[in-house]
């Protein structure tokens, strides 16, 4: 493992310890730097060996305490251990020994503080002792200068006290410092510069995570002085050019809110409030040490900055809620659908709720999807929901999205509905009428408010949507017959497409024939058919009760057909069997609408079974419309929903 290298900077006070130091430095990989410095003269020095890359210094006591005060690396004093002052002592009185007694004094200064236990020396040495205390050269060259003047005649020091020593003809004793207590120092000094130089770099991982962050960030204590900020709260509060730790908040927030929570320190949650000339969604977590406060963290965000995330987590959501078609893509001839597209550019440049009437198959979605798509809002979702396929609790959910545990099976962590994800876009309610009057009701609200609530939540999420909602007959029928709301008919009735069926533009049919077979033999890889011009007209002057999807479906089948064999008793039998889906001759179709089918008794609610039996084959000749299955039993629509889910559940009381 390799050994980690130390910047160490060391001040010398003394010959041997000196020798000491270059001793250990030849013997250490670590880099030291070394001056001979003292006191107020080392502090530039300090400086420059800071600046120069030192994690750590080393010197005697009264230069460390000066150091520490003026630089940010860790300043280690030499140790003054009382065994090595004892025997620096007992020197200094050998080296008075052929002097009187009353002339034995010995003057020790020491750097800040006196040190203990020292009394007994002169009762066991024969000599008089003092301690003074300084905290810079003048205060060390006054208490030399007074100890002259009181008769001492050794002074046991460092190389500062020395020099004072001779210039007032005193004797010196250097202070002298075990190997040992060096060599501990310089270890501790090393412990201390790898520990620092990790927190250095803990406090970097951290100011990098903090800076990375849109948000800004401060922290204050409990004073309400700056601790910590990140870059984007100096540019919030206007402080990227100069230091601000340490400063008081109020320096840089003026909004008097803000200011009486930071100083409150209590928890506060994406609080609006504003900072300048900008709004901020505010946060703010006390900061706790045991049982005190002693600061705030807090947090600012743009409100800008929170919309572009929003629009930017609901287009990740809302990923493949696209619409295809656009109004180019629409093929005709007529003069109907000629008005119907340009309608359809003229509804794109409003926001207002559209109503798309038609027959199954006339392109509903179709149109719904090519407004979309030259409106303002065709970058966002578009979002298709077909109410007629799904039951209500399912449509319910799927429409408003759920919180967790609304209902069994409900998503972990809840579910956002299809309203949330066409936000800034469009929905399309495809089969509208075939809502129950529940949904309705929710509908009518989200129309109304613009806002929507989950299933078992308990916030309203505002929404911006623009509805499309499309019906397969005259909604206002489905009003009269007790179907469905008025107030939601007219919220949704603002502008309106009616899409003709086919039949009622027949000379739709050819061109679209054309289209719709050179589209399947491109699939198919074939060379598109041509068909025979009489052939066409019986194809125009069938009725086409399954409209433009049946069309394309038919092309395929011929598409299909022409890959194998294909001759004129192939198309014939083909017509045969487009024939055979209405009960009418479909050359009289145009000229000769269909009678209208009577509508059958009420059900019989004294007779479960065959209540139960009329109930399906009414759903499958209305082909699992509710709402024309409820037409064709004669009763309204939520009394068909409230059957339906007796039998279901197998409750027929």
């Amino acid at each position: 493992m390799k050994t980690a290298v130390c910047n160490i900077g060391v001040f010398i006070s003394s010959v041997s310890l000196g020798n000491e130091i270059d001793k250990i430095a030849s013997e250490q990989q670590d880099h030291f730097s070394i001056s001979h410095k003292t006191f107020e003269d080392a502090i530039p020095i300090g400086k420059e060996m800071e600046q120069a890359g030192i994690e750590v210094i080393v010197s005697r006591r009264g230069t460390a305490n000066l150091l520490r005060e003026n630089l940010q690396v860790p300043v280690l004093s030499f140790p003054q251990s009382s065994l090595s002052v004892m025997n620096s002592i007992k020197l200094a009185a050998d080296s008075l020994q052929d002097l009187p007694r009353e002339e034995k004094k010995i003057f020790f200064p020491n750097a800040g503080a006196a040190v203990p236990g020292l009394e007994l020396v002169e009762e066991l040495l024969g000599i008089e002792f003092k301690q003074a205390v300084y905290f810079d050269s003048a205060s060390l060259q006054q208490i030399i200068f007074n100890a002259a003047r009181e008769g001492f005649k050794v002074i046991i020091g460092g190389a500062s006290s020395m020099q004072h020593a001779l210039k007032h003809g005193m004797g010196y004793q250097e202070l002298e410092t075990p190997i040992h207590d060096i060599v501990e120092t310089i270890e501790n000094a090393k412990s201390a510069a790898l520990s620092n130089r990790e927190e250095k770099a803990t406090t970097q991982r951290y100011q990098s995570i903090m800076n990375l962050t849109s948000d800004g960030i401060i922290s204050v204590d409990s004073q309400g002085k700056l601790t910590t900020i990140n870059n984007k709260a100096r540019a919030i509060l206007g402080a990227e050019d100069r230091e601000v730790i340490g400063k008081p908040v109020s320096t840089f927030i003026k909004n008097k809110a803000v200011l009486r929570a930071l100083l409150g320190q209590a928890s506060i949650h994406e609080k609006v409030e504003q900072i300048g000339d900008e709004l901020f969604v505010y946060n703010q977590e006390p900061l706790h040490i045991e049982d005190q406060t002693v600061g705030v963290v807090s947090t600012f965000k743009e409100i800008s900055t929170v919309m572009r995330a929003e629009r930017t987590v609901r287009r990740s959501l809302t990923k493949g809620f696209t619409a295809g078609y656009m109004l180019e893509d629409l093929v005709y001839r007529s003069q109907q659908m000629h008005t119907i597209v340009s309608t359809c550019r003229e509804l794109a440049k409003t926001d207002s709720t559209v109503l798309v009437t038609g027959e199954t198959g006339t392109g509903k979605e179709v149109i719904a999807q090519a407004i979309h798509n030259v409106s303002g809002r065709k970058k966002m979702p578009f979002v298709s929901v077909h109410c007629g396929a799904l039951p209500e609790q399912l449509l319910e959910s799927e429409l408003f999205g759920h919180e967790e545990g609304a209902f069994t099976g409900s998503k972990k962590g809840g579910k956002p509905g299809l309203f949330e994800m066409a936000h800034q876009g469009t929905i399309l309610l495809d089969e509208v009428d075939s809502t129950s009057e529940n949904v309705q009701l929710r509908l009518l609200r989200v129309l109304q408010e613009k806002e929507v609530m989950r299933i078992g939540g308990d916030r309203k999420i505002p929404v911006n949507v623009r509805v499309i909602a499309a019906a397969g007959k005259d909604l206002w029928s489905a009003v009269t017959a007790g179907f469905f709301r008025k107030d939601l008919f007219f919220r949704l009735n603002v502008l309106r497409i009616n899409i003709p069926p086919l039949r009622e533009r027949a000379e739709d049919i050819p061109v679209l024939l054309n289209h719709f077979i050179h589209y399947h033999a491109g699939k198919l890889g074939v060379k598109p058919m041509s068909l025979p011009e009489p052939y066409v007209r019986r194809l125009s002057g069938y009725s086409w009760p399954g409209n433009v999807r049946q069309l394309k479906h038919f092309a395929e089948q011929l598409s299909l057909n022409s890959t194998f064999h294909f001759s004129t008793s192939t198309l014939e039998t083909l017509f045969k069997e487009l024939s055979s889906i209405v009960d009418v001759d479909p050359e009289e179709t145009l000229s000769r609408p269909a009678p209208p089918k009577p509508p059958r008794a009420p059900l019989r609610l004294s007779d479960p079974v065959s209540e139960a039996e009329a109930i399906r084959n009414a759903l499958q000749e209305a082909e699992f419309s509710k709402s024309r299955a409820a037409e064709l039993l004669g009763i309204s629509r939520t009394t068909l929903w409230r059957k339906m889910k007796q039998i279901d559940s197998g409750d027929q009381s």
